[in-house]
């Protein structure tokens, strides 16, 4: 960051190497659009270099990138317009053409697939306040440190967060595997 603070770009190309897949996975947590995350992982890049004179060597790099991160995505939400696009869908009676692409994974991988695409899908109606520590975590592979930098909570708020979010994911897909 030194090098970076004197204006090498190269240095700055590096450190945008070794972080991108990290801000970038947590862009995609929030902001669920790969769009939005790429333009918010570049902003917060962008600020992290207009900001370098800010830096406080006695503390650590990451934590300050993942808190600028967070909040380029906090910013990207409240631009984005609120009107979305419709969804297009097959009329009534369609046959969904996917429907008959030949699977050629063995039956274990299309119930592994099963399995994913229900969690996802039980994920997806958390609340943002619970979804988002669950993704960082197990799925982005943050540590609770790295999530409560990001999403400016304290850590001990991210293992409630995370604790809840297991207990009612536990639940909901007991529901859906007892059937």
């Amino acid at each position: 960051m030194l090098r970076v603070q004197a204006g090498d770009l190269g240095a700055f190309e590096q450190l945008v190497e070794r972080f991108q897949s990290m801000v970038h996975g947590l862009a995609m947590s929030i902001l669920r659009r790969p769009e939005d995350a790429e333009e918010a992982a570049q902003d917060a890049f962008l600020k992290l270099f207009r900001a370098r004179g800010q830096f406080d060597h006695q503390r650590a790099l990451e934590p300050w990138l993942l808190r600028i991160a967070g909040n380029a995505c906090r910013d990207k939400l409240r631009r984005r317009k609120s009107v979305e696009l419709p969804v297009l869908r097959s009329e009534a009676g369609e046959r969904d053409p996917l429907l008959d692409v030949p699977d050629s994974r063995a039956a274990v991988g299309a119930a592994r697939q099963h399995v994913d695409h229900t969690v996802r899908g039980v994920l997806e109606q958390l609340s943002e306040r619970v979804r988002l520590p669950l993704e960082l975590k197990y799925l982005r592979g943050f540590t609770n440190q790295q999530i409560a930098e990001a999403l400016g909570i304290s850590l001990s708020n991210v293992k409630v967060q995370l604790a809840r979010g297991k207990d009612i994911l536990s639940s909901r897909l007991q529901g859906v595997y007892e059937r």
